[in-house]
């Protein structure tokens, strides 16, 4: 052997040496280092996890009544770990299986296929080892069919499951929300904190979505044991599951249903199709949301099982009102003359104006070149602001805006410096909430917004070419050319000094008009409540408590505190005393409504709103709170494209109070009080629910010839113990000018005259600025709601609803 070869051999020795150290290390690694590690894995890779779903706890209203619940389905599911190992991979079975539940062979294999990347639903996201539901709600005679017949149907299984289920349907569905599949990408990210799982169902919407956690449970768990080829060869462990507690809400199911028919009984007068309109019932004393309305709707049970394509086109169609939209808290625009309880505040707390102090109601006030008039140029003299609120005056509040304007210094375009602008109308509206969420516990509130000077510079510098390209091409797209070259001068306009907050813009913010404010209906429920309250701002709150299923009270949702509105108790108190005017006064905007109202028993404070929307009719609005001279509901509602305050919203209000207190029905609310304790949930799951229609009975008798006879006689006649309302007044105040007095009065506790005597220390103002800008609700595709083109023009400001370019 020569050198060269002993070389050679002498490499090829290394090498070898080389790779049995290397693989020998390997060995030392995998089999000692990391030994446990692979042993852990090895012990978890043959076994296999099943899910057994908690029951999802249900959701009640303030009584125990029950707004979602649990019944139980026939289902039958096909267990691939049995189907795959027969001969022909279950497809005999499945044939037969076919025949019985009447569903094409072809349709339950795609049921049964595991969902991939490419494969697409209708597949399977659960686990290879969970029993795979393809038929539900079956009927007794094919459950049994497969029961009774284990050897034509094997891996076939015939059970009872829990479904979510709607009891009263569309009621309540935005509040009440929806379930759907987890995500891939929620699996990833909570998977393991919240205990999800492939066939995981979890709130998406709504209170389901919210409260998720609470409704949820835990899921139990079959941890099954299984051979190399996927076969199971026994139980590991078990783990039964754990339901989840029930919610119980302030919303109270009578009110509701109240609701929701005093708004679709509206719409239809209107002429239907796909008109929208809102209500909010709030306690004023804790923001407890007693009832909440947005027609259209939707029916949640859509949902179940998973919704269709189709399904769920339609209800976001904006042909069809998108129904998945709630206008109380997603939507927002214009609130009108509602405003105006507001603009007082700041007229008295922040402009000198005194309660007995009289201003000019002029039939109109020329400010430049645009004159601003009273509805339908009405004309009234010299009148309190007391008097200003009753018959809605819009110029006295007009002047007030115009002055401060003034005093900020108008367009602050001349040679400076400018002291920084008090901006008194913005801030008190930002202190009433406008302009941010109120913190109900609902997600996608809407925002809403509230423009300040530096809010409309900033809209300005961000649009200015958008302006500019709109003041050079027109709006083509608009076919009225009147209103297209209006919007074209708006624009054009705009583009060169659309920067500047125009006196017009102001003005129209403290009558609720124009593009720099736009709010909820919820924003103005819970800022009128504030001033029914004597000035405490709460966020509004659907739930009250969490349940256990054996009773248990697992937690309470206590009220939240939002702020304190930045005016005296008195001054509140003024509002208030006008407020009740609107509906019992001469000249009051709602008296016409309210004429066969038992004022001098419940008393109704109010405001009517009428908000001009460019290219549409008047959008209508109601906010209200009563007692008025002890206030417990603020009652908000909006209907747009319709008509006055007066002539829509308001009779809807009237509604609902007739509701809640019993107005020639039964009472909802027995005594005007919502209940004081929480519905009791016995210990083996059932409630014990108090159904107020059938256990109390009108509270207050109705209007003069509207009584049905069935319940005159005992009407006409209490029963022996009943407490007899005494007539009440306002703090102050004799009775009601015009109040309708007598006929029989039936339970209703003592209203307090003392409403002040309640309210302790001054109000602290707050401050803060909401943001500005233009609000798109949550979730709705497309640009945002079209508010206005912002006018150069001293004296101008466009209509809500004018396009922006």
């Amino acid at each position: 052997m020569n050198d060269r070869m002993r070389i050679r051999v002498l490499l090829l020795r290394v090498l070898v040496l080389s790779l049995l150290a290397t693989l020998g290390a390997r060995l030392w690694v995998l089999q000692v280092l990391d030994g446990d590690h692979y042993r852990q894995v090895a012990e978890t890779n043959r076994v296999r996890e099943v899910v057994t779903p908690a029951t999802r706890g249900m959701i009640l209203d303030d009584r125990g009544q029950p707004l979602v619940r649990n019944r139980t389905s026939l289902v039958i599911s096909v267990n691939r770990s049995a189907t795959d190992r027969q001969a022909d991979h279950g497809k005999a079975v499945l044939a037969r299986l076919a025949g019985v539940i009447n569903t094409p062979a072809d349709e339950l294999t795609r049921r049964i296929r595991f969902c991939t990347a490419q494969v697409k639903p209708p597949c399977w996201n659960g686990s290879p080892y969970q029993p795979v539901p393809v038929a539900k709600d079956v009927s007794p005679q094919q459950a049994l069919a497969v029961i009774e017949h284990p050897d034509r149907f094997p891996g076939v299984s015939a059970d009872l499951q829990a479904v979510r289920e709607y009891p009263h349907g569309s009621l309540a569905a935005h509040e009440l929300g929806y379930l759907a599949p987890v995500t891939q990408d929620q699996l990833d990210k909570q998977g393991d904190e919240k205990g999800y799982h492939l066939n995981s169902l979890i709130g998406v919407a709504g209170l389901e979505s919210t409260y998720d956690d609470e409704l949820r449970g835990t899921d139990g768990v079959e941890r099954l044991e299984v051979d190399r080829f996927g076969r199971v060869a026994g139980t590991a462990s078990t783990t039964a599951p754990i339901s989840g507690d029930h919610l119980v809400l302030n919303l109270d199911l009578g009110v509701q249903q109240a609701t929701e028919q005093a708004l679709q009984d509206t719409i239809n007068q209107l002429g239907g199709g796909n008109r929208t309109a809102s209500a909010v019932v709030l306690d004023v004393r804790t923001g407890g949301v007693v009832a909440m309305a947005s027609l259209p709707s939707y029916n949640p049970s859509v949902f179940v099982g998973g919704v269709s394509e189709q399904d769920y086109r339609a209800l976001s169609d904006p042909a069809n009102g998108i129904p998945l939209l709630s206008r109380a808290y997603q939507g927002s625009g214009a609130a009108g003359s509602t405003f105006k309880a507001v603009s007082t505040a700041v007229a008295m707390q922040n402009l000198g104006a005194r309660g007995d102090q009289r201003f000019d109601c002029a039939p109109a006030l020329q400010i430049g070149d645009q004159v601003f008039h009273n509805f339908d140029g009405e004309s009234a003299g010299p009148i309190t602001l007391h008097q200003a609120l009753v018959i809605s005056c819009d110029v006295i509040f007009d002047q007030f805006a115009y002055d401060s304007w003034l005093a900020d210094g108008g367009l602050r375009n001349g040679r400076g410096p400018y002291a920084p602008p008090k901006e008194y109308f913005v801030r008190m509206a930002q202190a009433m909430g406008f302009g941010k969420a109120t913190g109900l516990d609902l997600p996608g509130e809407a925002k809403g917004s509230v423009v300040d000077r530096a809010g409309a510079k900033a809209i300005w510098e961000e649009l200015k070419d958008s302006y500019c390209r709109r003041a050079k091409n027109g709006y083509p797209e608009e076919h009225d050319p009147v209103k297209a070259e209006r919007f074209r001068k708006y624009a054009a306009e705009a583009c060169v000094d659309g920067y500047l907050y125009n006196a017009g813009a102001a003005t129209q913010f403290a009558i609720g008009q124009g593009q720099y404010l736009s709010l909820s209906p919820l924003q103005l429920a819970t800022a009128y409540a504030a001033i029914a309250n004597g000035g405490t701002l709460w966020k509004p709150t659907l739930a009250k408590a969490a349940v256990a299923p054996d009773g248990r009270v697992v937690q309470t949702f206590p009220p939240r505190r939002a702020g304190t509105l930045p005016v005296s108790p008195e001054i509140l108190a003024y509002i208030r005393g006008g407020l009740a005017g609107v509906t019992t006064e001469g000249g009051g905007t709602a008296t016409g409504v309210f004429a066969d109202w038992p004022s001098t028993i419940v008393p109704i404070a109010a405001k009517t709103g009428t908000a001009e929307v460019e290219g549409k009719g008047d959008t209508s609005w109601f906010a209200s709170f009563a007692p008025a001279n002890d206030p417990r509901f603020a009652v908000v509602v909006t209907i747009p494209d319709s008509g006055t305050g007066a002539e829509y919203a308001a009779p809807v209000a009237k509604r609902i109070y007739q509701a809640i207190y019993g107005v020639g029905q039964a009472a909802a609310m027995p005594g005007g009080q919502p209940p004081g304790a929480l519905p009791k949930i016995n210990r083996d799951g059932t409630i014990a629910a108090t159904s107020a229609a059938a256990a109390f009975p009108s509270i207050i008798p109705s209007p003069a010839g509207s009584v049905p006879a069935s319940q005159a006689a005992s009407q006409a006649a209490p029963p022996v113990g009943t407490v007899v309302a005494q007539p009440v007044s306002a703090p102050g105040r004799g009775p009601v000018a015009g109040a309708p007095v007598g006929g029989p009065l039936a339970v209703l506790p003592a209203l307090s005259t003392a409403v002040d005597a309640a309210r302790t220390g001054p109000a602290v103002a707050t401050g803060g600025t909401g943001p500005a800008g233009w609000h798109r609700p949550a979730g709705i595709a497309g640009p945002p709601a079209a508010v206005g083109v912002l006018s150069s023009a001293p004296s101008r400001a466009p209509p809500a609803g004018t396009p922006r370019p």
